[in-house]
């Protein structure tokens, strides 16, 4: 994977399909990432999700994410639960409550399904 540049980062547009649980990133270098809201919400990059991120307890737990986590429903119920955090990121407030992961612009491209594919 090439290095990025900062601009490339940065979204031209962001469209929600809350019907098909879709979020749709159009980026600035022309690539669109299309996230379903399971995958979404299965990659929250909080510390609780995946505290190996964070170097919480790095020695004791393993790279993955628990079952819990591996098997969570990306859930929103209104369009406010997709909230920007600044110019840089998204959150989400996902039905099942929780609500501590912050997707920035970064993190996102490197979860981006046609690119890991």
């Amino acid at each position: 994977m090439s290095e990025l540049s900062s601009e490339q980062y940065k979204p031209n547009g962001i469209v929600v399909d809350l019907a098909q649980q879709l979020v749709q990133i159009n980026w600035s270098d022309g690539r669109v990432s299309v996230f379903d809201f399971d995958a979404l919400r299965r990659a929250c990059p909080c510390a609780e999700c995946r505290p190996w991120i964070h170097d919480l307890l790095k020695a004791s737990l393993s790279h993955e994410p628990a079952d819990a986590v591996k098997h969570a429903r990306g859930e929103l119920k209104t369009m406010q639960d997709i909230q920007p955090v600044g110019s840089y990121a998204l959150h989400f407030n996902w039905a099942d409550g929780h609500t501590y992961g912050i997707y920035d612009w970064k993190y996102l491209r490197q979860i981006d399904p046609a690119q890991t594919s």
